[in-house]
């Protein structure tokens, strides 16, 4: 069984009966969903990058999907109520994660009470739609509002400079629980000598990351640090499956990348 930690409420995920498509299909057991940028379900897999990527190509790929978020994307309503309402009817599949944007004021005013409303398991920060600092006092605030409700903190970091903002924060801040979103900076983690054993790192990408960057990270982390995302609708879930069987992991290893890694950061039974 998969749990699929990082995902959006778009394309093959915007709808119960999709959804329950692509549990069936993948043999999913729990989907971890958050809203996709300004609640857009119409989402689908980008193109093809026209260069060969490579892990640090997200960090010019961020530049370009802050322009796009900024310019182009047009606001389509609560995205966490959107989530919501699919966890309710399908509350034995999916997992919510609250989308926070730390410099909205009524985000932040309403945390606590939303995580109250919403019982999300996880808070969900993408810096390339959201241009907050981790030195900034509102990403320390909310991660003490996190810390104290035990979610773990998803986060995709949007520069080498604010990976290492990060690796400064967790030497502060030990206890805070983070998921890194697309195994963004491990070379700069890995050097840190910081302790990481509250940090995780997400497999998901589209061409950026392959087989063999996994089995670094891997070797580097321990594999109780790997969990499996598929950034859905933004890559492909058969893409994404197959990264990791293409490293003929032992069923252990694999069984804990896939789900159990995933079921011991969200407390599931």
């Amino acid at each position: 069984m998969i749990i699929d930690i990082h995902a959006h409420a778009a394309g093959d995920y915007s709808t119960v009966d999709s959804i329950k498509n692509m549990a069936s299909k993948y043999n999913v057991e729990k989907i971890v969903l958050c809203t996709s940028p300004k609640n857009m379900q119409n989402l689908k897999e980008p193109p093809s990058m026209p260069f060969k990527q490579k892990p640090d190509s997200i960090y010019m790929m961020n530049r370009m999907n802050r322009m796009a978020y900024n310019h182009f994307f047009k606001d389509n309503g609560d995205g966490n109520r959107f989530v919501w309402n699919l966890k309710n009817q399908l509350p034995e599949v999916v997992i919510q994660f609250l989308w926070v944007n730390p410099l909205d004021t009524g985000h932040m005013n309403n945390l606590e009470n939303n995580i109250r409303t919403y019982q999300p398991k996880g808070i969900k920060l993408h810096q390339a739609w959201s241009p907050f600092k981790i030195d900034g006092v509102e990403f320390k605030n909310l991660v003490d509002i996190a810390s104290f409700n035990k979610l773990p903190i998803f986060i995709h970091l949007y520069s080498k400079k604010e990976v290492l903002k990060l690796v400064h924060f967790i030497r502060g801040n030990p206890n805070a629980v983070f998921i890194i979103g697309h195994m963004t900076g491990t070379d700069i983690f890995s050097e840190s000598g910081v302790n990481l054993k509250n940090v995780y790192f997400d497999t998901s990408s589209s061409k950026r990351i392959q087989s063999s960057d996994i089995k670094q990270a891997i070797d580097i982390f321990g594999y109780e640090h790997i969990v499996f995302g598929t950034d859905t609708p933004y890559a492909s879930i058969d893409e994404q499956i197959e990264r990791i069987e293409q490293l003929k992991l032992s069923d252990n290893i694999k069984e804990h990348i896939y789900s159990l890694n995933a079921k011991r950061i969200l407390a599931l039974d």
